[in-house]
């Protein structure tokens, strides 16, 4: 299988010059867990949502609770991982998967083979998804359930 083949096309980014209220607000509405960072002609970096954990300034409720905001001024370069980590769409899902695990990294932007635009972007969550579709499909979603529940191969 070649990572084209779960490939979901279109590619949100976020400024170079943008802040970090707007890249938490942006990944919130989208319900993603990453966000290319753009400098208008090339990908730059990526922003996760552990990246806006970390923007975040934390402060205790008058109940003692735990809450917290970004300050307006935070920036996305201050934030984001750097190089981003490309892969052709051409190349088999096995590399992929092995890459991820190797650089212990959790999304690689897929570029076109032969133009090298950015067709799309392939996380770890994409791929739990695939595995739980390929096991459904093998051993059924009773037995997988079940396994769940109980825990172990039983």
């Amino acid at each position: 299988m070649q990572i084209k083949d779960i490939l979901i096309p279109g590619l949100a980014t976020i400024s170079i010059d943008a802040s970090m209220v707007e890249a938490e607000r942006i990944l919130k509405e989208k319900n993603f867990r990453h966000l290319p960072v753009s400098d208008g002609t090339k990908l730059v970096g990526i922003l996760s949502d552990r990246d806006v954990q970390r923007a975040m300034t934390v402060f205790f409720s008058p109940d003692n609770r735990p809450q917290g905001h970004i300050q307006k001024h935070k920036k996305v370069t201050e934030y984001m991982s750097s190089p981003v980590h490309k892969m052709k769409h051409t190349e088999k899902l096995e590399f992929l998967v092995r890459q991820m695990v190797n650089r212990k990294v959790s999304c690689f932007i897929i570029e076109d083979a032969a133009t090298g635009e950015d067709l799309g972007i392939v996380t770890t969550e994409d791929l739990l998804i695939l595995l739980l579709d390929l096991l459904e499909a093998k051993i059924g979603p009773l037995k997988i359930l079940k396994r769940l529940l109980l825990g172990g191969s039983r």
